[in-house]
């Protein structure tokens, strides 16, 4: 849990208004100011969907009996609050952990599995079934969600969850059996936060399930959307996953023009990655990570390849003229450098790794 200061909460404040923060954070030393006063004359405080504060004043405390008798405090004074209800239920819930168990069938073995994930912070519900799962996401909103071996689908249950901005922090775990290999990629693949392979001991999960909510708990605190999906090399795939960035891009908070823009540098690495890094072999993919915070839209694109040298392309592409850089690279018998200066134009930040095969895309969210 973290605990917010008063200048941090006076700088979210401003961010969000678009307000500079020291009239933010005046305002704000303001508010508690007559708050505190208003307490001290025994009035209550209402701030609507939140809570009520008030002062309780309890009895007198005597010390006869001690070695002092004759002295009486006063009245001991303890301020409470009332949160209001349906924030209650949001904070509170039902005092547990939500964890979504999602089997091909139910059976003894599910019974077990659920037992054994279930304690006195969590509780568990078991569904039967990619669709049968997907309908009962549509109205709830566990914490964590395990997709156990067997699933026909489990991506799309990944896809379902991740893809939308108010379940996306919901920690996924996915289940493959003995043999099974995680990094083989078909088609669009949404992938699950952690993976545990069969045989494997039930304390296993158990510890692997505690691990992830603690981890998506606290990073529910800086993050508000992340999704994390691979790309099989081809030209089969690439619009599919140009169509799902531009979906996540529409609920990102960027303007439709900065989300356009960042779309397409998506869009030429993606490409990029796929015909000069992974060669168009089918054998190979492109990692994408997609993360919002409350700053900015990131877009990380990893692929299998080589890697090359981005010094060049990247001075060229912030001093030089692009097409001259394209035009002598390809004298030189190399690929043009045009998509890279493309995609300066398009994003706030552009960064490649060292070995020149992950390139980060960063746009910064304008309050208007």
């Amino acid at each position: 849990m973290k605990t917010l200061s008063t200048p941090e909460l006076a700088q979210r404040v401003a961010q969000e208004l678009s307000a500079p923060e020291a009239q933010t954070r005046a305002v704000l030393d303001r508010a508690i100011e007559v708050m505190r006063k208003e307490l001290q004359r025994g009035n209550r405080i209402e701030l609507p969907q939140f809570l009520s504060l008030f002062v309780k004043t309890g009895q007198a405390v005597s010390t006869k009996g001690t070695t002092n008798p004759s002295v009486n405090l006063p009245p001991a004074r303890l301020v409470q609050f009332d949160l209001d209800e349906s924030l209650r239920k949001k904070i509170e819930g039902s005092g547990q952990y939500q964890i979504l168990l999602v089997v091909p069938r139910k059976n003894f073995f599910t019974g077990v599995m659920a037992a054994r994930l279930s304690s006195v912070r969590s509780e568990v519900t078991v569904i039967d079934g990619e669709s049968n799962a997907i309908t009962f996401l549509e109205k709830h909103h566990p914490d964590l969600i395990v997709l156990d071996v067997g699933l026909g689908e489990p991506s799309k249950v990944c896809e379902f969850v991740k893809k939308r901005k108010e379940t996306s922090l919901t920690a996924i775990i996915r289940v493959y059996a003995e043999g099974e290999d995680p990094a083989v990629v078909k088609g669009v693949q949404s992938v699950a936060d952690e993976t545990i392979i069969e045989p494997f001991e039930l304390t296993d999960l158990v510890k692997l399930t505690e691990s992830e909510l603690a981890r998506f708990a606290e990073e529910r605190n800086y993050f508000e959307h992340e999704m994390h999906f691979k790309v099989q090399s081809g030209e089969d795939h690439i619009e599919i996953a140009n169509d799902l960035v531009a979906g996540l891009l529409a609920q990102s908070g960027l303007t439709e023009e900065s989300g356009s823009a960042l779309g397409v540098a998506f869009r030429e690495a993606l490409d990029n990655g796929n015909r000069h890094g992974n060669k168009m072999n089918e054998k190979r993919h492109v990692d994408i990570q997609y993360i919002v915070d409350r700053e900015k839209v990131t877009l990380a694109v990893t692929d299998e390849g080589d890697g090359f040298d981005t010094e060049i392309y990247l001075s060229r592409g912030v001093s030089g003229n692009p097409v001259d850089a394209a035009r002598e690279r390809n004298l030189q018998g190399g690929a043009g450098g045009l998509g890279i200066m493309l995609m300066l134009k398009c994003v706030d930040k552009l960064e490649y790794n060292y070995a020149g095969n992950k390139i980060t895309l960063t746009k910064y969210i304008r309050k208007t």
